[in-house]
């Protein structure tokens, strides 16, 4: 069967990866990292029936999480923009002698065979076993897992057409912001996507046929334009002629000359941003949804206590955004062209002051963003004053260490079929540390002291990466330095 040998083929591809035996501990960690999750949803899906019985005594429990369900499936699908699409997944089948409308299918029932689309199941399923089963009984709980499931299936095809016509076009990024700008006026001004979304949840735990057979035809239709859709990208992509570089505007980074060699790897560093297509269209991507987030931060105009997190995940992804997406990346764009860069024993010193600068000065754009919400909303300015700092003085530091894990050479100019985005576990397990490590100080910080002074910790916390960074630069660049030799074989390798 093509699906079994398919899969079988992407496991042997995985071992065969000159990164597979380094890369064991930590997928381990990745493993760990993801248990903990699993079981920080059932906790929360075994006490969230409390505090909605509490807070809402007149309705019950599974009613008001059925009325959260598109909050729920708009987190879903921000976190599939991890994935590869299956036209990334697609090439190196392109010369057999296989359909390739068979192929592009058969990926696409991968999508809905993944086993990220059960991981909700860890909080729904505690959470109906908690308020479900007193009126439903086990069927009720089964039934609401399996129409939790199909809903988190077609949410996966959604993600999957969102993410591909984006990646032909940032014009796409329209299609999903309009979609969930509607939901959310619909559900903050209106009761309609609420009530639909109450009453579709309840005819899944009473079992009727009618709301599952809903869900299958929308799973139907969104899987058949994927399929229409990615075929469409794949030829587009076969007949794509490569257009010569033309170098414009060549004194474009000409006020960067004061700052000597710095300066000149600052101008390497902003030219491979806007230049490239691989880092332009992170870039791209990035700053439509650093200036969304920044918007959403108007509606908290009177924060609460329950609004921490949102609040707290708003402004920090806001500063981390490009840090995420781009220097992330680090060592492995450089990768294409490292041998040159190690010509000269100080350049990679200069690499990494050029990059540290950059990534500061970008800090710019998402604080820019934020000042509506800072002048018209009740954001405190410490809130976003502290973040700042914190993401210059531990957040950059910390994922630049990846330059000693990233051994997987980017593409600089990857298309829709070029190679995943994920270099190294390691590099998740940054991505995690920038988004979660200053909410969980900021809640620690809170239990004993107040939210001015918390602040203040958090400003405190940077400052010393800020005013030590050449310190920090030197000992990386030493450490990169002694393992020269390993890195340019790994990096040779996977170019």
């Amino acid at each position: 069967m093509l699906l079994t040998e398919i899969r079988r083929n992407q496991k042997l591809a995985a071992k065969r990866n000159p990164m597979y035996d380094r890369n064991r501990f930590a997928k381990f960690l990745i493993y760990l990292f993801t248990a903990f999750w699993a079981a920080y949803l059932i906790l929360i899906g075994v006490t969230l029936p409390i505090a909605f019985e509490e807070g809402f005594p007149t309705m019950e429990p599974y009613d008001m999480l059925n009325a959260c369900l598109p909050g729920f499936l708009f987190i879903d699908f921000l976190l599939r923009f991890l994935f590869p699409t299956p036209v990334q997944q697609i090439k190196p089948y392109l010369l057999l002698p296989i359909k390739k409308q068979q192929l592009i299918n058969v990926l696409l029932v991968q999508v809905g065979l993944k086993a990220f689309n059960l991981f909700w199941l860890f909080f729904f399923v505690p959470f109906a076993a908690m308020t479900v089963v007193r009126f439903y009984g086990v069927t009720g709980v089964v039934c609401y897992a399996l129409g939790i499931w199909l809903l988190m299936v077609a949410n996966a095809y959604w993600s999957v057409l969102v993410r591909t016509l984006q990646r032909r076009h940032i014009v796409w990024v329209v299609l999903p912001v309009g979609c969930y700008v509607l939901l959310a006026v619909g559900g903050f001004f209106y009761s309609y996507v609420s009530d639909f979304s109450m009453a579709l949840g309840e005819a899944l735990i009473q079992g009727r046929i009618l709301a599952y057979l809903g869900i299958l035809v929308v799973i139907a239709l969104l899987a058949f334009l994927n399929s229409r859709v990615q075929m469409a990208c794949i030829y587009s992509e076969l007949n794509r002629r490569e257009k010569m570089p033309q170098v414009k505007y060549s004194g474009r980074y000409r006020f960067l000359n004061h700052f000597g060699l710095t300066g000149e790897y600052m101008k390497l560093e902003l030219k491979m941003i806007f230049r490239n297509k691989a880092p332009k269209k992170n870039f791209q991507m990035m700053t439509v949804i650093i200036v969304s987030f920044a918007l959403s931060l108007l509606g908290f105009s009177h924060a609460g206590e329950e609004e921490f997190f949102s609040l707290h995940l708003y402004v920090v992804y806001c500063f981390t955004g490009y840090a995420i997406s781009i220097l992330s990346r680090i060592m492995a764009y450089e990768g294409n062209y490292l041998d040159g860069l190690l010509m000269h024993r100080g350049s990679l010193l200069y690499l990494f002051r050029g990059k540290y600068y950059v990534y500061c000065l970008l800090l710019v754009i998402p604080l820019m963003c934020m000042l509506p919400a800072l002048i018209w909303g009740s954001i405190s300015v410490l809130l976003v004053f502290s973040q700042l700092v914190y993401t210059a003085g531990v957040t950059l530091p910390v994922i630049m260490l990846l330059a000693l894990m990233n051994r997987k050479t980017a593409p600089l100019d990857a298309s829709l079929m070029g190679k995943g985005q994920w270099n190294s576990p390691y590099q998740a397990l940054s991505v995690a540390f920038a988004f979660f490590a200053p909410i969980a100080i900021c809640r620690i910080l809170f239990i004993w002291m107040e939210p001015s002074t918390a602040y203040l910790v958090c400003t405190l916390l940077g400052v010393p990466g800020i005013v030590l960074h050449p310190l920090w630069c030197k000992l990386l660049y030493r450490k990169v330095f002694q393992k020269r030799h390993s890195l340019m074989e790994d990096l040779r390798e996977t170019r």
